[in-house]
């Protein structure tokens, strides 16, 4: 089965851009360091792959969760995917994991602006949205300037995760459990 859950997420330029990318990154986008990858791969082997991540666009953009499981284990594989985001949604980061994600997302960024193709997709990105000149010039900055109690905020803010939508897709037939969990009412 294939699942998304998610509800609609932050656009580019948005104040709280910076803080959820790297809130983002423990959470759910920094692969196998990631809160979701531990708990949900790692901890319970419900998915080889599990991620989630802020698409920021002109307008507010969707932030998604996605994983993959066995058909048998998909209400367990939302459950737990689902108290991950709750839990960082109330509790935050650790002073641990904002130092590690701070020297991941920073140390990553040169690679990410190494080729003249990479400055131009970047240059692209900046006219598109709108973004300040320097933003190349202050990405790692602003990364740095994260604090702890910044991601709490901006999580607690901006997610909702009892309201969050999930989707399913594959096999011939879900458990009726699933079907009332993930039911969606007007």
């Amino acid at each position: 089965a294939h699942i998304m859950i998610g509800q609609t997420g932050n656009k580019r330029g948005d104040k709280d851009y910076f803080t959820l990318y790297l809130g983002n990154h423990i959470m759910g986008g920094g692969g196998f360091t990631s809160r979701l990858m531990k708990e949900v791969r790692d901890a319970r082997g419900l998915s080889y792959s599990v991620y989630s991540y802020f698409s920021a666009m002109r307008e507010n953009g969707p932030f998604l969760l996605s994983l993959q499981t066995k058909l048998s284990q998909t209400d367990e594989a939302i459950k737990v995917a689902r108290e991950v985001v709750k839990k960082f949604q109330k509790e935050g980061a650790s002073a641990e994991e904002l130092v590690e994600a701070k020297k991941d997302v920073n140390g990553g960024f040169p690679l990410n602006v190494a080729s003249n193709a990479d400055i131009v997709e970047y240059l692209a990105m900046i006219g598109f949205y709108n973004l300040p000149l320097d933003y190349l010039n202050t990405f790692t900055q602003k990364i740095d300037k994260i604090t702890q109690a910044d991601i709490l905020s901006a999580f607690q803010r901006r997610l909702t995760p009892e309201k969050m939508l999930t989707v399913i897709v594959g096999g011939e037939a879900n458990t009726e459990k699933t079907q009332q969990t993930t039911s969606v009412k007007p």
